[in-house]
């Protein structure tokens, strides 16, 4: 048996060294659980040069929260043959390194752990990052940790941190008729609780099925000025906010305004909360990997959102 306690940086490079779609959607952090996560947002407050001194209000505008993990297991059991199919996939990897030096830095144990993280990893970007409900008698990602989803519940709830003025009382269904409308009372949601916000870059997020009914039903509300394929890439009115799907969202009608920076996908910085075993059995290698991540935003003032869940 090979066994790497604490060797946490075998897990966490890769769960961090995110494809294009996580690092859009979230900051990827190594941090402590006594760190808070912080978001800070400075507006734009460049002006005409004069003699008075006038500091605009709201200009610098900051939170935290302290983040929260969890531990996930992951147990696996290869066939002798499902490595060697494996293992001819190495092959074909190493086909496409360029010298030595990158061969020997990528061995074939470490090839394929890191294909087990990496979809671990979307697992969790898909499945759990907000629907997740942790229940530990379950097997699968929608399982394995507490989403964003129930986290925003407890930050809309009374003594939470997400402002009511930032929650839009949505309409019962959000379908073709009144999708774009409601996605423009988001908008103005920012608008009238922190008009500040408006000065810097925020995302519209919501599962890709509802960006495209809001793209369909602006088409149906402008059938003379939208073309069928028009595809709206900032909110009509608000240039500073990108419509963005995010697959974690997939079967809901939650939508969220805010920064990109104040959603973050977390690793435990304590060694210790990291284990990788590997075990030679007689027909099989078995492997555990227990990792300690987690899914949050970062502060509740900037989080604008509709009251699905």
């Amino acid at each position: 048996m090979q066994t790497f306690d604490g060797k946490r940086e075998i897990i966490t490079d890769v769960l961090i060294d995110g494809e294009a779609k996580i690092k859009e959607l979230y900051q990827l952090l190594v941090t402590d659980n006594k760190s808070p996560l912080i978001n800070l947002q400075i507006m734009d407050v460049i002006r005409a040069a004069s003699d008075d001194f006038n500091p605009v209000a709201g200009a610098l505008q900051f939170g935290a929260r302290v983040v929260t993990f969890e531990d996930v297991d992951i147990d696996l059991q290869f066939t002798t043959g499902e490595l060697q199919t494996l293992y001819r996939s190495y092959l074909q990897f190493v086909k496409g390194l360029s010298s030595e030096k990158e061969v020997l830095a990528n061995p074939f144990e470490v090839f394929f752990i890191s294909q087990i993280l990496r979809q671990a990893r979307a697992n969790l970007l898909e499945r759990a990052s907000w629907k997740a409900v942790k229940n530990a008698a379950n097997t699968g990602s929608a399982y394995a940790i507490t989403g964003l989803l129930a986290k925003t519940t407890i930050g809309r709830a009374n003594g939470g941190d997400i402002p009511a003025g930032n929650v839009l009382a949505s309409a019962a269904t959000i379908d073709e008729t009144n999708a774009y409308d409601q996605a423009l009372a988001l908008c103005k949601v920012v608008e009238t609780a922190n008009q500040a916000m408006l000065e810097t870059a925020l995302q519209f997020r919501a599962s890709p099925g509802q960006i495209r009914l809001i793209n369909r039903a602006r088409q149906l509300k402008f059938p003379n000025l939208v073309r069928p394929n028009e595809v709206m890439t900032t909110m009509d009115g608000y240039d500073n906010i990108t419509l963005t799907p995010d697959a974690g969202l997939v079967g809901k009608q939650t939508q969220l305004i805010t920064p990109a920076t104040n959603m973050n996908f977390v690793c435990n910085e304590d060694v210790n909360a990291y284990t990788l075993k590997v075990v030679d059995d007689v027909k099989a290698t078995k492997i555990n990997i227990r990792m300690s991540v987690g899914f949050d935003y970062g502060f509740g003032k900037f989080m604008f959102m509709n009251d699905k869940v």
